[in-house]
């Protein structure tokens, strides 16, 4: 569907910097850094029983291409099934799938990546780390904002459309979202396929919790209107790391590890690198050390 003209000429999905600017530091709350993270799925379905998911997130980021590696803790069918994200700079992510009950590790196409995850409302694109330069963005001009535009004015956020960059792909055509200036939450999105909103995402403002520099999230809820079900996505547990090894995210440890030896590696080497960083801090530089001392005459 064709939307109002483009203003002074420019083309439709034309990027903005600066809109590029505040998704990009919305994204950073989400993925900057390396982290262990516990969250439950609950997912409610019309006239259904609540189903809960529950696994751990390993998560490498402060370095590019970043990593990940989920762990899933329950229910007992599902118990060890772990997923292996693995960041591509140039091109759509591989994710692999280790199935326990049949001992085979799977790699997921690109159509894959629009399946649901493990029967949630979410996608595996969706637990993929995001980067705002795999996107064009810009802001929403006032025609194009409709009905969501109060909404998001009572909000104070800023609407966004979010489009698969070149040489990366989507199942969503576009996302709408409703991005907060000053510390740069997203509080909503909206996914289209086929030109009408599939998904909506929303963020509720009172779980979001502040670690370090970063604004992080603790319940999400995710609602497909045509399946009449909703996802929450609650974390139990947020650990920041000062290190976390390589050697975790590879297909031997996808399949022969678990989320308990996950951690304790990671442990170790956030331990470790927290004793060194200290090690550096309470010992001198070279310059420091050879700058030479003044005595003042008569002391």
């Amino acid at each position: 569907m064709a939307g109002p003209p483009s203003q002074a000429g420019e083309p439709e999905n034309a990027a903005d910097p600066a809109a590029q600017e505040l998704l990009d530091r919305a994204y950073q709350n989400l993925y900057a850094e390396d982290y262990i993270q516990t969250l439950v799925l609950a997912k409610q379905s019309r006239g259904g029983n609540e189903m809960k998911r529950r696994l751990q997130i390993t998560r490498r980021q402060s370095t590019r291409p970043g990593k990940a590696l989920l762990r899933f803790l329950y229910p007992q069918a599902i118990r060890r099934t772990s997923v292996l994200i693995l960041e591509n700079e140039s091109a759509s992510d591989d994710l692999y799938v280790y199935l326990p009950a049949v001992g085979l590790t799977r790699h997921l196409s690109n159509a894959q990546r629009a399946d649901s995850f493990f029967g949630t409302d979410l996608s595996y694109e969706d637990v993929e780390p995001k980067h705002a330069e795999e996107f064009a963005v810009r802001f929403l001009r006032p025609a194009e904002q409709g009905e969501r535009a109060a909404e998001a004015a009572e909000a104070g956020c800023r609407l966004v459309l979010v489009t698969a960059a070149q040489g990366f792909e989507s199942a969503y055509d576009k996302q709408v979202s409703c991005i907060e200036p000053e510390r740069a939450i997203i509080l909503w999105t909206d996914f289209y396929v086929h030109g009408s909103v599939f998904k909506r995402l929303a963020v509720d403002p009172a779980e979001v919790r502040r670690i370090g520099d970063r604004y992080v999230p603790w319940l999400i809820t995710l609602e497909t209107p045509k399946q009449r079900s909703v996802t929450r996505v609650i974390t139990e547990d947020y650990e920041l790391r000062a290190e976390i090894p390589d050697r975790l995210f590879n297909s031997w440890n996808l399949a022969a590890g678990d989320a308990k030896s996950d951690r304790s590696k990671t442990d170790a080497a956030h331990e470790k690198a927290l004793e060194a960083r200290a090690s550096r801090e309470a010992s001198p530089s070279r310059e420091e050390a050879a700058e030479p001392v003044s005595v003042q005459q008569g002391e």
